[in-house]
């Protein structure tokens, strides 16, 4: 009788498919509910995730761009750098610059190769190659404008990378930004005397008017971007005469055409009020979308010093025939002309903004606050071609090879507060 072999125990073993297909239709058809809705969860997860990198690609597409990828390896390379010198200065980085604003805690500055954003300490964040001629540069506070003045070309950037590029087909006369993005572009179309455009901060053209009958010498967005002013001019018998056109960008209306008789165009602001203010070769004027005007000061144009504009605010300086005076300063904030403020000295170029008025002069800078009453002066900004001002009061000097910058605290600077 031969011996039964043992019984091996029974394994309860599950071989899993080795198939990634059989496996996922075995976890959707399993008998556990929690299985299954894991699986879903997982599925959906992945899908939104997939959908969701796509879009991001597509929305932001420019930061994968060569300028793109170089301009983040430059700033991560800028911020790797040890900086020794003055974090108050900014060095240009081919040690020349054709325009500057300032943007964000630094400056936009560009020269005919390129335009560079810059922070104190010579730290470049951002590089884009023009090839311009006469390169202009006009910021926000999101967004800095580049253009060719006389050439065809312009660019938007944010601090990371250019949202807008256009090539134009005529040469550009003068430009602006407005606040949310949109910027104006005035040019030589042919065919026209004149032409102006409004585009969006994707470069995608919302307005323009072309011009038969005036030359449009400068045009400015109103605060909330609604509303576009054109300042112009045209010849009229024997007589030029200035216009003032107020345009609806999103319908293309004109609401407005007001008349400046017997005068020349020179530039243009749009304070808050609605109010645009035109400086013109007889003074200043006033003008309201309502049809009204108003020469609010009087001046030859031979007696024009200097004028800046800053947003919605203006400051120039005339020749001052009172006693003990060489020049008077002239302000518009809010639509308001404020003025005259006598200066001893003649300046050779002047700054605004919500905290004052610098006055750069062969003494160097003064800082003014918005009743022009003196606050302190550095001498150490002479020699400089330009200056432009912060809204909390820091003064930045523009010099040939590089920029500096100036406070109340600054190693030379006087205070001048109980001076008077």
């Amino acid at each position: 009788m031969s011996e039964q072999q043992p019984t091996k125990p029974k394994q309860n073993i599950i071989r899993f498919p080795s198939s990634r297909k059989e496996r996922r239709r075995l976890l959707r058809e399993n008998r556990d509910p929690r299985v299954r809705i894991t699986t879903l969860l997982r599925s959906v997860c992945g899908w939104l995730l997939l959908v969701s990198v796509v879009l991001f690609l597509l929305s932001n597409y420019r930061l994968f761009t060569p300028t793109s990828i170089r301009s983040f390896a430059e700033y991560a390379i800028a911020g790797m750098r040890q900086h020794e010198g003055d974090i108050t200065t900014i060095n240009y980085e081919n040690g020349t610059f054709s325009d500057a604003e300032l943007f964000e805690s630094g400056i936009a500055y560009a020269d005919n190769d390129s335009l560079f954003l810059a922070r104190p300490g010579s730290v470049t964040t951002m590089k884009y190659t023009l090839g311009y001629s006469s390169p202009v540069v006009e910021a926000n506070s999101s967004y800095v404008l580049v253009y060719d003045r006389g050439g065809m070309r312009a660019a938007l950037t944010n601090s990371a990378t250019v949202v807008a590029e256009l090539d134009l087909g005529s040469a550009i006369i003068t430009g602006s930004i407005g606040r949310d993005g949109k910027f104006v572009l005035v040019t030589d179309d042919q065919g026209y005397r004149t032409a102006v455009t409004v585009y969006d901060a994707s470069g995608k053209e919302v307005f323009k008017y072309q011009s038969s009958e005036y030359y449009i010498v400068s045009a400015s967005l109103s605060p909330d971007g609604k509303t576009l002013a054109a300042l112009a001019f045209r010849q009229d018998g024997v007589a030029l005469n200035s216009y003032m056109l107020f345009y609806d960008v999103s319908s293309g209306t004109l609401d407005a055409n007001v008349t400046l008789e017997d005068t020349l165009g020179m530039a243009l602001c749009y304070p808050e009020s609605g109010t645009a203010a035109a400086l013109c070769d007889d003074g200043l004027y006033l003008v309201h979308r309502n049809g009204e005007a108003e020469h609010v000061l009087t001046a030859a144009a031979s007696d024009l010093i200097s004028f800046t504009t800053h947003g919605e605010m203006l400051a120039l300086a005339t020749r001052s025939y009172s006693s003990g005076a060489r020049s008077d300063v002239y302000t518009i904030r809010g639509g308001t002309l404020s003025g005259p403020y006598s200066l001893s000295a003649e300046p050779s170029a002047l700054a605004i903004s919500a905290a004052g008025t610098a006055v750069l002069s062969a003494s160097g800078v003064t800082m003014y606050d918005t009743s022009f009453a003196p606050q302190w002066s550095n001498t150490e900004a002479v020699g400089a071609r330009r200056v432009l001002l912060t809204d909390d009061g820091t003064v930045c000097a523009l010099y040939t090879k590089n920029a500096r910058l100036f406070t109340a605290r600054s190693e030379h600077s006087e205070d001048l507060t109980n001076a008077y």
